[in-house]
């Protein structure tokens, strides 16, 4: 039997029911669309230039097809939801150039928040459109040590220290390299490369460059080789690379008719890109310096060229803004990026190989994604235009510009550090294996070193050193300042080692008393028990001894006895009474002895107790007696590394100093 439902309880449902979807409308949150929202604030401030029978720019913004198609440089927004990346918003919200609306002030906040929301939920074109799930942000980046030597990382040990050109001041500063992993910095000179440690400021030595003026500087992949590129203009161009070790060029590849300005080596130090005035990309092979071919694509000079970490890119930049990523095996053309306003001056790639940042005379710095080709952040990075960039392990940037500045940026674009010295546009920086210096060059030759914790602390290196000969006398000074200090320094490792002595001899007389204690008293304990072991020998055989003697008692009686018929028994009785008497003598001596043994037994165990109480007496002071020691040594230990690092320090001058004798001579 099927019952019917009360009319009151259906509309209660449906009241029920009803609420609960309108409070649900209400939670959800308003989708932003380009019919409902965007297309109001376009039409009011924007479609006066961007729409279909006026494209401003190839751009038109009249249509929801049309702005996804975007203008003639290319897409303006993506559907992944990263405003950051989207040109438009770079533009509307004046984080590039030409702002818009152009010589107006930004958009209205509440509009610039419509716009933004827009994209970043997904630029939905109506109410019934639906977001494509959000892309990973190609800023995401993981710091590994990929590239890493697994043995003790390459540090300069004897190379050149003689001076090849000396002038009366140092040219524009035209490269800075750091090496990836050692504290080493390479800085470009006239006709050399100078390389200095980059924690000391101490020069290391300096790399003849006869073919003129490093344009590029470039450690390899684990620090251990330096790729320059460089030359003359309208002369000579080549790329050369140096042992960092030892100095030697173990290649010269190259011979151009003008001045190379960027240059780099593939991983395996197998290829060597290079490119200048002559506008051509050429790829040459170093084990037999070989050109293998030519990339024409360029129309203006080439100002830099770097192969990425992983060896499977190569990236070139020119005078014009133009930057081109190739297959680095085959030359083929991978990615035409196009933005920049201005010449790109500077290109350097992260880590992981998956973004290229790019430096430009538009004042700007884009980080491009290797995976989709889009420029996915761009950072208003030095005004009058950005003329270096580099990338460390955490894929923070270092960049330099004509703002005499040079900063530091977090890996998402964010600015941490902005240094400034002296008065000159900066043209190149670097930033040490660490990330804890930046190390920066300016128009007028000067070279900052500063720690980016620290400014205060910042030290110049020279581009161009003073001569051997000059350089000798400073040298002996710092060798006689050391020298001084290792005097005292031995004195007090003297004194440290003699108190280690001394610590050492107390607790050997220490240990030796209390083990002589504790044998005397094992001593006292064996005697004791070798007594008590008598004692108890005694007591077994007392019975037996007693019987023996019962039985010439009743022998002595029965003689006795017999004598008083026998005369003849007289002799017998006399023997018998004389063993007897024997008998009863030795156990009297026995028993006495026994006795006495009992006073020897505690004599013994009280002489074992003083033993080993004063034993434990003495042993209760070592803990003392070897934190004294401990200490002594641990001082000893400091000592000895002063004096040895001085030690280290005077020989290694003395080495520096015989060298620069011997160059001189």
């Amino acid at each position: 039997m099927v019952r019917s439902i009360p009319a009151r309880f259906v509309l209660l449902c449906v009241a029920v029911a009803a609420v609960s979807v309108g409070q649900a409308a209400e939670e959800a949150p308003k989708k932003v669309t380009y019919e409902d929202d965007v297309k109001p604030i376009f039409r009011q401030y924007c479609l006066n230039c961007h729409q279909q029978s006026d494209k401003k720019g190839g751009l038109a913004l009249d249509t929801f097809g049309s702005v996804v198609e975007g203008g003639g440089s290319g897409e303006v927004v993506y559907d992944d939801g990263d405003a950051e990346s989207s040109r438009l918003w770079q533009l509307v919200n004046h984080d590039d150039t030409p702002v818009m609306p152009p010589n107006q002030d930004k958009l209205p906040a509440d509009k610039l928040a419509v716009i933004r929301a827009w994209i970043e939920g997904g630029i939905l074109e109506n109410s019934g459109s639906k977001a494509k799930a959000k892309k990973k942000n190609a800023l995401a980046f993981v710091a590994s040590s990929s590239g890493k030597p697994e043995g003790p990382v390459a540090m300069p040990e004897t190379l050149p220290l003689e001076t090849p050109v000396v002038t009366s001041r140092a040219a524009a500063v035209t490269a800075i390299a750091a090496s990836p992993w050692a504290p080493v910095v390479a800085v470009a000179g006239q006709k050399q490369i100078v390389m200095y440690h980059s924690d000391t400021a101490e020069l290391l030595g300096i790399l003849p460059f006869p073919e003129g003026v490093p344009q590029d500087i470039r450690f390899n992949r684990d620090g251990s080789y330096l790729i320059v590129g460089g030359g003359e203009h309208s002369v000579l161009g080549i790329v050369a690379i140096y042992d960092v070790k030892t100095g030697e060029r173990v290649a010269t590849v190259g011979d151009e008719l003008d001045i190379v300005f960027g240059a780099d080596a593939n991983e395996t130090l197998s290829r060597v890109a290079m490119g200048g005035p002559q506008k051509m990309l050429r790829i040459f092979d170093v084990g037999s310096g070989d050109k293998l071919f030519d990339i024409k694509k360029h129309t203006d000079w080439i100002f830099s060229v770097a192969y990425s970490p992983d060896g499977v890119l190569l990236a070139s930049g020119d005078r014009s803004g133009g930057l081109v990523v190739w297959e680095a095996e085959t030359g083929r053309e991978y990615m035409d990026l196009t933005g920049h306003k201005g010449g790109i001056n500077s290109i350097a790639w992260r880590d992981d190989s998956n973004v290229l940042a790019s430096a430009s005379e538009d004042g700007t710095v884009k980080l491009w994604d290797m995976n989709s080709g889009k420029a996915i952040k761009t950072i208003n990075a030095h005004g009058g235009g950005v003329t270096a960039v580099s990338f460390d392990h955490q894929a923070r940037l270092a960049t330099a510009g004509r703002d005499n500045r040079a900063k530091l940026w977090d890996a998402t674009g964010k600015e941490l550090k902005s240094l400034s010295h002296g008065g000159e546009d900066m043209l190149e920086v670097a930033i040490t294996h660490d990330g804890k210096r930046l190390v920066y060059g300016d128009w007028a030759g000067s070279v900052f070193n500063t720690p980016v914790d620290d400014p205060d602390a910042m030290v110049r290196l020279a581009a161009n050193p003073e001569p051997a000969a000059k350089r000798v006398e400073a040298v002996k000074t710092t060798l006689v300042s050391i020298q001084e200090k290792l005097t005292p320094a031995k004195a007090n490792l003297d004194k440290a080692n003699a108190a280690v002595a001394a610590a050492q001899t107390s607790l050997a007389d220490l240990d030796q008393k209390v083990a002589m204690l504790n044998k005397q008293a094992a001593d006292s304990d064996a005697q004791a028990k070798k007594t008590e072991q008598a004692n108890a020998a005694f007591d077994q055989q007392l019975p037996s001894l007693t019987n023996a003697i019962r039985d010439l008692q009743d022998e002595v009686t029965a003689l006795r006895v017999a004598l008083k018929s026998d005369a003849s028994k007289m002799i017998p009785l006399a023997e018998s009474e004389e063993k007897l008497a024997g008998k009863l003598t030795d156990l009297a001596k026995q028993r006495r002895n026994r006795v006495a043994m009992i006073d020897v037994i505690k004599t013994h165990r009280q002489t074992a107790a003083a033993r080993k109480a004063e034993a434990e007496k003495l042993a209760a002071g070592r803990a003392a007696l070897q934190t004294k020691l401990d200490q002594a040594q641990s001082l000893a230990q400091a000592a000895k590394q002063a004096h040895d690092e001085i030690a280290a320090a005077a020989s290694k001058v003395q080495s520096k100093m015989d060298r620069l004798l011997a160059e001189i001579k």
